[in-house]
């Protein structure tokens, strides 16, 4: 029962979005570039959930950026600059959402059995998570903002923030609460 939990909360949790480049403006941004992932040893388990959410990953990422596209006005000049710089920007995403699935996945194991001590921990580690969420929209505010006017890379946050906001409602929604 854990596992299938698990896997329901992976495949939320792995909604990450990774890249695109776009080199031209277009009502939809071109198809996405494959993301490498370092290799670890795995058990079987693991290496089907990473498939599971990886393939989740590509999907979302083009609905993603279809929104993204649609909602934020770019001239052919911010679109050259902007979709790039997207790319790394989901890439550093993605990196953060990996740390994520981590301690979803270690919570999943214990959330039934969890001590005091083990929940205090495991908050630390939520409440650090969510920081780095937070400064890594900081950081690339600023590189956006060096590359498209800084109301155009606020909508594109604003866009960000509504999509990982449904998001995070569907995984809190999957998330057991602890016993």
């Amino acid at each position: 029962m854990k596992s299938i939990k698990f896997l329901v909360l992976a495949l939320s949790a792995g909604l990450a979005i990774t890249g695109f480049a776009q080199t031209q403006p277009a009502a939809t941004p071109p198809a996405a570039t494959t993301k490498t992932v370092a290799a670890a040893p795995v058990t079987s388990d693991d290496a089907n959930l990473r498939s599971a959410v990886d393939l989740i990953r590509a999907d979302i990422k083009a609905e993603k950026a279809v929104i993204i596209a649609q909602h934020l006005p770019l001239t052919a000049d911010e679109s050259a600059e902007f979709w790039p710089l997207y790319n790394e920007y989901n890439a550093a995403l993605g990196k953060l959402l990996d740390e994520r699935l981590v301690i979803l996945k270690d919570y999943v194991a214990t959330y039934d059995t969890l001590t005091n001590e083990q929940a205090a921990v495991l908050a630390g580690k939520v409440f650090d998570w969510e920081g780095k969420r937070t400064a890594l929209k900081r950081e690339w505010f600023a590189k956006f903002t060096a590359v498209i006017p800084a109301k155009k890379a606020a909508q594109f946050f604003q866009i960000e923030n509504q999509i990982n906001a449904a998001l995070d409602v569907q995984l809190m929604d999957a998330l057991p609460l602890i016993k």
